[in-house]
């Protein structure tokens, strides 16, 4: 490919496109900047754009979950309250809308752990959402931290963040998706 006289190898010229339409999708959907008065990830505002990997290796993009209500469990890979607050999230949450199509449940590694790291907390906590990798900037644009929630409702807006540990949250995180999922 020649760009102005200049020779670039076909691998680079897709890197190029792929990273030339993520930067225009970002900055469509108001994601483009960050300073310190941006409110993004505060309640009310549209949920900042995240694009990570599944400790199954798949790319996991919020657009992808578009129209549905998205519950947010930002967590520590190690850290034991969040590996506690997984197993009641799987029970209390997960199980409770398993018939249900309109909301989705992802859990995001705020520790930035490696696979291995995150499979075993797969493993040993028994969650059966995707579990995803290096999450530490996202939990930041989200002005979050881990062992806690988030809600994204069906129209990417930010409707609950949770300021204590997950566990505490979720009798609230519940009542809050009954009512965002209500005919």
């Amino acid at each position: 490919m020649k760009i102005n006289n200049l020779h670039i190898k076909p691998k680079l010229s897709i890197f190029i496109l792929k990273l030339t339409i993520e930067l225009t999708a970002l900055c469509m959907f108001g994601a483009c900047q960050v300073d310190d008065n941006d409110l993004s990830g505060v309640v009310g505002s549209k949920a900042p754009y995240f694009m990570l990997t599944s400790s199954e290796g798949n790319q996991i993009n919020l657009f992808d979950y578009k129209n549905k209500t998205v519950v947010l469990f930002f967590f520590g890979n190690e850290s034991e309250s969040s590996k506690v607050a997984a197993k009641d999230i799987q029970k209390r949450l997960v199980q409770s809308y398993t018939s249900r199509d309109d909301i989705v449940f992802l859990g995001l590694d705020h520790w930035n752990g490696d696979m291995a790291l995150v499979r075993s907390f797969k493993s040993s906590t028994g969650v059966t959402f995707p579990l995803l990798l290096d999450a530490g900037n996202t939990a930041t644009n989200y002005k979050t931290t881990y062992d806690r929630l988030v809600i994204v409702d069906k129209n990417g807006n930010v409707v609950f963040s949770g300021t204590q540990n997950a566990l505490d949250d979720i009798a609230t995180v519940k009542q809050k998706v009954d009512i965002l999922l209500a005919p």
